[in-house]
């Protein structure tokens, strides 16, 4: 007789209760402080140190630096690698009860690798490597020997405990860096709402009722609230950038295999044709996405993941003024009111500082980027993702669900035909060919736009929207077209919504998102920054120019 298969909801209570059981007590929010928080309007971002948990050193430790600059004192040893990752740890162990960013904690485990790097500088009179003592936190994919990687599904708890470390993450070891925590992503990693049936929803530090974004979603939070000074996500869709700016943090989506992506959990099936995904930061500065990304790319990552490319760091010449091309708005996918006034203010700031600022019309439309995009990601014939789900008895989330139905009901509503609709039986190899014969036939026209237009780099928004209410943030039009076209991209924050300034109106056509005024006043606004393929180099020296106008103007 088969054994009767536990339930799903107690399989993931366990697995919760495990993880809670790694804070220690002393690191706690009182319940009924914790509950009065969470009601607040205010968000939570003030509660780490007003929390009385951490220390006034451990304050200045996780709140003045930046990551260049805490690296640097840890490497000179004017700072230990164990008080700073004390402080970390502590830090993301409030973070984790005010918006439940984490899955995987292993606080001991830092410690002792931290003790060991105090001791190498020490014996050594060098440090380790560049990232020496510097606490990062990682997406919960990424596979850390001894910790498990259930990307959550249900069904994977119990399963899925890491033997080996993912290239990067011995990468990121071998250049000094002590890993502490893995955080919260969406059940599949494809949607932009970060919720599961196993570690629940993450929520936006700056306001509770909005989404943190995803599928790097508990990375952005985290970082928000300085329970991390540098996380690493990853991206295929804008999962990097989308909970950057959802966060008001900044984000990098490399060229892919750039940084090393190979050996983690698969949310999906191996061996995908589509579109590549590519592994990034989440920091504080744009110098620390530099940081983070020349750091990984010096140490030769094709040594660690053969499907990583052997192409050096260049530094880019430096350039005094731009020449910034502007991403049309696409009316089929309409900007609200916050994200319309960020973009127009930041062209205007940096029109006033000599860069000289192009409109992109000659460029191909987003909808056609999208609808090839989410055509390549529906290529599983076997449907890995669903079974995963299914194999426990768990339930869809609302955000995969929702995603779906929207898209569908976005297509049958459009007075376009689509351009790849998708067969009851599933695309074909044939259908695959054509794939890929019209993605690169929209490479060839945007390749050919921009050498047209001579520009450094493109400014355009990220989304049409703000970090939305809970389960709505659906369709990412804004991001998903450098993912098909393998460009890199930056995500600056810059601005925030202002219920006085930013009114609520009625969007008859395109996507018709649902906008009010007041559900997300006080969210982030950003500007998206991107270049053409592998001049990853030249898109973070402009953005460096780029916040800098920007910061000096906000």
């Amino acid at each position: 007789m088969a054994a009767t298969q536990e339930p799903w909801q107690e399989i993931a209570a366990r697995k919760r209760a495990s993880v809670r059981a790694l804070i220690p007590a002393q690191w706690l929010i009182p319940a009924a402080k914790l509950e009065e928080y969470k009601k607040s309007e205010r968000g939570v971002l003030h509660v780490p140190r007003e929390s009385g948990i951490l220390s006034a050193e451990e304050i200045k430790i996780t709140e003045s630096y930046d990551a260049v600059a805490l690296a640097e004192e840890l490497r000179a040893g004017r700072l230990s690698a164990v008080d700073v990752t004390r402080a970390f740890s502590k830090r993301a162990a409030i973070a984790q009860q005010l918006v439940n960013c984490l899955t995987e904690v292993f606080f001991e485990d830092a410690i002792t690798r931290a003790k060991y790097l105090d001791e190498y500088l020490e014996r050594e009179g060098k440090p380790l490597g560049p990232l020496h003592g510097l606490p990062i936190s990682i997406k919960d994919g990424f596979n850390y020997p001894g910790v498990e990687s259930t990307i959550g599904y249900v069904s994977l708890v119990g399963k899925s405990k890491a033997t080996v470390a993912s290239p990067l993450v011995k990468l990121l070891l071998d250049l000094g860096a002590v890993l502490y925590v893995k955080t919260n992503i969406p059940q599949t990693l494809m949607t932009a709402d970060s919720d599961n049936n196993v570690f629940g929803r993450t929520l936006n530090p700056y306001k509770l009722t909005l989404t943190a974004g995803g599928s790097s979603g508990g990375e952005g939070a985290l970082v928000a609230l300085g329970g991390s000074i540098l996380g690493v996500g990853t991206d295929i869709g804008g999962s990097v950038r989308i909970p950057a700016y959802c966060n008001g943090i900044y984000g990098f989506k490399p060229s892919a295999n750039r940084i090393p992506y190979g050996g983690q959990q698969p949310a999906g099936r191996f061996g995908s044709p589509g579109i590549i995904a590519a592994a990034g930061p989440l920091t504080r500065s744009v110098r620390d996405l530099e940081f983070f990304t020349k750091s990984v790319i010096d140490a030769e990552p094709q040594d660690y993941d053969s499907s990583a490319l052997a192409v050096p760091w260049i530094s880019a010449p430096l350039k005094i003024k731009l020449v910034i091309g502007v991403l049309a708005e696409d009316p089929d996918f309409p900007l609200l009111p916050p994200v319309k006034r960020t973009l127009e203010t930041a062209i205007e700031k940096l029109q006033a500082a000599s860069h000289t600022i192009i409109p992109l019309t000659d460029a191909p439309g987003t909808r056609e980027a999208n609808e090839i995009a989410v055509s390549l990601f529906q290529l599983d014939p076997t449907k890995s993702a669903v079974k995963k789900i299914l194999a426990s008895g768990e339930p869809f989330i609302q955000s995969v669900l929702k995603g779906a139905a929207d898209f569908a009901a976005y297509q049958a509503a459009s007075e376009k035909p689509p351009l790849f609709p998708l067969p009851a039986d599933g695309y074909t190899l044939e259908n695959l060919w054509d794939l890929n014969v019209a993605r690169a036939d929209y490479s060839e026209r945007w390749n050919q736009a921009l050498v047209k237009a001579k520009i450094d780099v493109i400014i355009g928004p990220v989304a049409e929207t703000t970090a939305p209410p809970h389960d709505t943030y659906g369709n990412s039009p804004y991001t998903i077209i450098w993912n098909l076209l393998n460009y890199p991209g930056v995500v600056i924050p810059y601005l925030k919504a202002d219920q006085s300034i930013d009114k609520t109106e009625l969007f008859p056509t395109g996507l018709a998102r649902t906008y009010v005024a007041s559900e997300v006043h006080g969210a982030p606004c950003g500007i998206q920054l991107t270049a053409r393929n592998l001049r990853d180099e030249s898109l973070l020296a402009a953005s460096h120019i780029i916040a800098s106008v920007l910061e000096n103007s906000s």
